[in-house]
């Protein structure tokens, strides 16, 4: 039996309303997407306005609907969240994938442990997901963009207008995320000490009389005889 999903069309379009996508609806537009991939027609941003209405198009044309393009672009949310979420599972440490199924596989004993804390993975375990292909092209391919898209290669960096400021970056830049809700970087502080050449020299005077008392611990506990030259050489002493 086919799954089924009810949306509603954003905004006013004339007859378009509510619409149930139907597993053969998504697969149509998945496939038409990864399509415009293939070809390279999905811009760094993602596919324009015109390929959402280019594939409504191809929709009310196969299905007989009155679907929008607005519409297509609600409907792929759920399928960029699905796909989120089997990225994840793929990488859980107990997690086998099946190639050739496309199926997420997790031992009995794993999958009744993750399914009690995680019941909403549990229709992408163990059994193959659907459109999988069609959605590792369309999403897949599309990771941290702009600025904070960096090499996991990348050295620590240290912004010297931040070492001016007292602050430097520590945090190396692997994986940064772009989501300007993130929590910003913790900064090492540099504190900039000053010392009076006083203090400086007594330190150093003081030393020079550690190291004369050392000299001086013996059998007779005699006073060295270059002991108060030492100390005269402090200066204000």
């Amino acid at each position: 039996m086919e799954s089924v999903e009810v949306t509603a069309a954003s905004g006013s379009f004339g007859r378009a309303g509510i619409i149930v996508w139907t597993n053969l609806m998504t697969k149509t537009v998945l496939g038409f997407l990864a399509g415009l991939v293939a070809d390279g027609k999905r811009t760094s941003s993602g596919f324009r306005d015109v390929h959402h209405r280019q594939c409504a198009a191809v929709l009310n044309e196969q299905f007989k609907l009155f679907v929008t393009g607005d519409q297509v672009k609600n409907h792929l949310k759920k399928s960029r969240k699905i796909w989120g979420r089997v990225a994840n599972l793929k990488n859980l440490s107990e997690a086998l994938w099946d190639e050739d199924t496309c199926t997420i596989r997790l031992s009995e004993e794993h999958y009744a442990g993750h399914c009690m804390t995680h019941k909403a993975d549990a229709p992408f375990l163990n059994t193959p997901i659907e459109h999988y292909h069609a959605m590792a092209s369309i999403y897949g391919t599309m990771g941290a963009k702009g600025q904070n898209a960096r090499s996991g290669n990348d050295l620590i960096s240290i912004d010297l207008e931040d070492e001016e400021n007292g602050e430097v970056n520590m945090s190396p830049n692997v994986g940064e995320s772009s989501d300007p809700k993130a929590p910003p970087k913790k900064k090492a502080k540099i504190k900039h000490g000053f010392e009076d050449p006083l203090v400086i020299t007594l330190k150093d005077g003081f030393k020079l009389v550690a190291e004369a008392l050392v000299k001086s611990s013996g059998d007779d506990d005699d006073i060295p005889d270059d002991l108060w030259d030492v100390i005269s050489t402090l200066l204000d002493f």
